[in-house]
């Protein structure tokens, strides 16, 4: 087994593991298994795709236990090579069934740091790494679209990084000048275990030793090493740290070139609203006394998302709305949903009213930062989130944006409504104390931020 942070002094045999990756990852493109499987789904194509993702995914995790397991760079290519045909085969089969846009599996940071890493080190060029990845759609992770835009300029970039708290200093990268990269990068590692220990790293559970037998595949930190690879950064300060894939990069290095330096992104601007307003369907009888509260909550919005929120509000109500009496915690609920329905985050990039699980704080970083853009504040809300110490992180989350927004002439307010969840909506200061005065006459009870104090 290779050195590694975690349980190197383990006997761990893996060799049950590594043949069922083989032996899936062949099943899973092989011609009669891919007929049966559409036969037994009724004809659809489709599935097809979904057979080579698979493949193609074991074939990326059998990559890794190989490494894990000792095996030289070179020995790996023929894996590495059949990898590269079953993507072929998955682009291929996307185009034919139209499946451009589908969201596949593979598409995530770690399974593309595989790819990209491995490929550097086994001396493909990189109009052939981009090649392999034509089969991972775009839009769908802006960390991902940028680093894989370097093998393709014209790749389409998403809005936003998923798992932002995850990735967001590694993508800070693409921007920094040639010096400063090594020492972000190393940073970077540091905090590879932090999360990793908190089990913030999506695929990447803290090792239990019951389970290391069938599913651990180690910790090395492969969107780190793709990064390095592609903007050809030295990493001669960090390449034995124990989070960075040691001899795999020092495979890359003998074909490292000058750093590249990409063309700085401008922040995406807000996009534009419809210009003509839908008509607004009429209040039913438990809603109409709650209208003006939801004027005065959707007034950050353009008049026609208003109401395009208004009709969403009243359809949700409508058709899913069974009891008799509607309160006023029950209007912030239907308004949470409302937005999703009408995807006003997704499509807009705008949020009126922040509704998280009580557990949620990475769902309340985004959400305040969706606030604070919805306010047109020009500065980002982006605290680092290892910085959290409290045990009650969602609170902390909306404690930090509330002095936040202090500084920037606003208040964060957030109606208790009795249940686990949180909710909170931003205002400016001028404006709070008639805010409090009209939800407490409402009938809801206001939570007070203060030091040391969770709610």
């Amino acid at each position: 087994m290779r050195p590694n942070r975690f349980f190197s002094d383990l006997d761990i045999d893996t060799s049950y593991s590594v043949q069922w990756l083989i032996d899936n990852s062949e099943e899973e493109c092989s011609e009669a298994y891919i007929l049966k499987y559409i036969e037994e789904c009724n004809g659809n194509q489709q599935v097809r795709v979904y057979s080579y993702q698979y493949s193609c995914g074991h074939s990326l995790d059998l990559l890794r236990a190989l490494y894990l397991r000792g095996d030289s760079i070179d020995s790996m290519r023929p894996v590495y090579l059949q990898t590269r045909e079953r993507l072929r085969l998955l682009e291929k089969s996307i185009h034919t069934c139209g499946m451009e846009k589908a969201r596949m599996d593979i598409i995530n940071p770690i399974e593309v740091g595989i790819l990209l890493a491995f490929g550097h080190a086994l001396g493909e060029s990189r109009d052939e790494i981009g090649r392999n990845t034509r089969a991972m759609s775009a839009g769908y992770d802006l960390f991902i679209d940028r680093l894989l835009s370097i093998y393709d300029p014209t790749r389409p970039l998403a809005d936003d990084i998923n798992h932002k708290p995850v990735y967001k200093s590694l993508y800070a990268v693409f921007d920094a000048p040639p010096d400063k990269r090594p020492g972000m990068i190393a940073r970077y590692l540091d905090q590879w275990e932090k999360l990793l220990l908190k089990n913030k790293i999506p695929r990447q559970r803290y090792p239990v030793i019951e389970r290391l037998q069938g599913e651990w595949k180690g910790y090395w930190c492969y969107p780190a090493a793709a990064v390095v690879a592609a903007l050809n950064i030295d990493d001669s300060s960090f390449i034995d740290h124990e989070f960075y894939p040691t001899d795999l990069m020092q495979a890359c290095a003998q074909y490292r070139g000058e750093p590249v330096i990409l063309q700085p992104l401008q922040e995406p601007a807000l996009p534009e609203p419809p210009k003509r307003s839908p008509k607004r369907k009429p209040a039913p009888e438990l809603l109409a006394p709650w209208q003006p509260l939801f004027e005065r909550m959707a007034a950050t919005l353009p008049k026609s998302l208003q109401a395009t929120l208004w009709n969403a509000l009243v359809q949700w109500l409508n058709d899913e709305w069974e009891e008799e009496q509607f309160d006023v915690a029950d209007l912030l609920c239907a308004l949470s949903t409302a937005q999703w329905e009408m995807e006003l985050l997704q499509t807009y990039r705008r949020l009126v009213l922040l509704h998280v699980d009580w557990k949620d704080d990475e769902s309340a970083l985004s959400f305040c930062a969706d606030l604070a853009r919805t306010l047109a504040i020009e500065e980002a809300f982006e605290p680092d989130p290892l910085s959290f110490s409290s045990s009650h992180r969602v609170w902390e989350v909306l404690y930090r944006f509330h002095l936040w927004l202090n500084e920037r002439g606003f208040r964060l307010i957030s109606p208790d409504t009795g249940d686990d969840s949180y909710y909170a909506l931003a205002v400016r200061q001028e404006q709070a104390d008639e805010w409090v005065i009209q939800l407490e006459r409402a009938g809801l009870t206001l939570r007070t931020f203060a030091d040391d104090q969770p709610f």
